[in-house]
Formats: structure tokens, sequence, C-alpha cells
């Protein structure tokens, strides 16, 4: 499969991956922990997945119309969102641990933002592969 199809693929797998983890978290009961959260279908949920679709989606489209050194711009974004996601799953123990809330009541958004920083992991080999094929290569060689 080529470098560009299989960025494509998990580009789109972390995108929804992100956005379900802000609908799951508007469902659970993070949603009631503060003015700034999200509530399931409020105009702040919305917002703030297709912000997160914007900033997917616009240097996505960049590297498929050809432009090879988006991919590394994407890698910064694709850092930041495993970053989001680690500390969001950190975040999730912690809550249950220090409120009344159990962990069984939110361990469906865990479970997706620990699949979304995975997804992110596999997107840096997707878009770095043929890099480090060539270098253990050479190295052979």
């Amino acid at each position: 499969m080529s470098r560009k199809k299989s960025v494509m693929i998990v580009t789109f797998i972390s995108a929804i991956l992100f956005c379900a983890l802000i609908a799951a978290a508007s469902l659970s009961p993070l949603s009631d922990t503060g003015g700034a959260a999200n509530q399931f279908n409020s105009v702040g949920m919305w917002s703030a997945i297709g912000m997160i679709l914007l900033l997917y989606f616009i240097p996505f489209i960049i590297y498929m119309l050809g432009v090879d050194a988006m991919r590394f711009v994407m890698a910064v974004l694709c850092g930041f969102g495993l970053l989001i996601h680690l500390s969001s799953a950190a975040f999730i123990l912690m809550f249950s641990f220090f409120s009344d809330h159990l962990l069984s009541e939110m361990i469906f958004v865990m479970g997706i933002s620990l699949a979304a920083a995975a997804v992110n992991v596999i997107w840096f080999v997707a878009a770095f592969r043929s890099v480090a094929e060539k270098t253990s290569a050479n190295s052979l060689t």
C-alpha cells in the first residue's frame, strides 16, 4: 500500500476517534464538571467537533495535493493529539478516583482516548515508514 493511502486511512480513523472522544465525553459524567464542559448535542460540542475536523483536514488536503512537507506539520499536530489523548486518559483515571463517579461510568471514554492514542502512534509509522525502511536497508548493506 502506498504511503499516501495509508496516511489517508489512519488520518481518517484518528479524526473519527477524536470526534468520538468529544461526543463520548459529553455523554459521560465529565460533562457535569464545569461551565466549559460540553453537553451532548450542544453548540459547544458541535463547534469542538468542527474545529477538530478543520484542524485534521486542512493539512491533510494540502498533503494529498502533493505537498509532502505537510507531513511534518501533520506530525506536529499528531504529537499534540497524542499528548491530548494520553493526558485525557490520565485525567479520567484520576477523576474517577477522586470523585463520586466510578471508573466503570467513564471506561468507554477512556477506551476511546487510549485507542486514539494508539492510532496516532500508528500514524507516525504510516507516515514515516519508508524513511525507516530505507535507513535499516542501508545499515544492513
